[in-house]
């Protein structure tokens, strides 16, 4: 069988998952009693610590493409419909205010993806074909003309792309990052953010898994060691009082 053939196999078996209303449970009260008792040891430790706002934020969303917030394919996210949503609010704010935003999916090229990385041994990467509708940033975000669109190969929005270089030339120093999948790229993308000098921001809501108590985890665990996890609600109000005039160069300028 090949790659192609593999991969409409595995698509067409999660629409199938899809019709039959497919969904995962998870413990929440069981949960946040873990995350309470570990809140507990981490704050005696010294773990959790604000980094805060800078003056110049940039927003990054991670694989917000059709084949995670839409349904019926291998990648799809158990919660997609309220991440657009909650991160349509971030996006529009950020607009109005000449915040920059990037956004990136994870794609392979060619009929035989020659590209494809190791990772595929493990999950389904065959099926994340560049050239497919499914890879199209979701309408529900109202991705605009003048956002980049970065294509990637591995988990992090940094890993082997421009983006931290982007960053650094328009003088951001704090990156908000929104997207899929909490367990793997959020989180990659999170940490190798903070590793080239950002504040970094989650807003809680924001992020997409497919099993919902992976999320949660890794929110919990990202606040602790890498980022701040705050509410929707405080990054719009952050992003309305940005002027962007603090940025060093703007699209259209030289």
């Amino acid at each position: 069988m090949s790659k192609r053939d593999e991969a409409d196999k595995v698509v067409s078996a999660s629409e199938e998952y899809q019709d039959k209303g497919g969904n995962y449970e998870f413990d929440q009260e069981l949960l946040e009693k873990a995350f309470a008792e570990a809140t507990k040891i981490y704050k005696e430790r010294g773990f959790g610590r604000r980094m805060g706002y800078g003056k110049a934020p940039a927003i990054t969303t991670v694989d917000m493409a059709r084949a995670w917030m839409d349904d019926g394919h291998p990648f799809t996210c158990e919660n997609n419909h309220e991440i657009c949503a909650n991160a349509l609010k971030v996006l529009e704010a950020g607009r109005k205010a000449g915040v920059p935003i990037f956004h990136t999916t994870t794609g392979y090229t060619g009929k035989e993806q020659w590209d494809l990385p190791r990772w595929d041994e493990k999950i389904p990467m065959h099926a994340l074909d560049i050239d497919s509708e499914w890879m199209e940033i979701d309408p529900k975000l109202k991705p605009q003309p003048e956002e980049p669109v970065i294509h990637k190969k591995y988990a992090s929005n940094f890993f082997g792309t421009h983006l931290a270089q982007t960053l650094y030339k328009l003088g951001v120093d704090t990156l908000i990052v929104m997207g899929a999948t909490a367990c793997a790229c959020v989180r990659h993308t999170v940490m190798d953010s903070t590793g080239y000098g950002f504040k970094t921001i989650v807003p809680r809501g924001t992020i997409g898994d497919r099993v919902p108590g992976v999320i949660e985890w890794n929110l919990f665990d990202m606040d602790a060691k890498f980022a701040d996890v705050v509410s929707v609600e405080e990054v719009v109000e952050y992003l309305n009082g940005i002027d962007d005039s603090v940025y060093n160069h703007r699209p259209g300028e030289r």
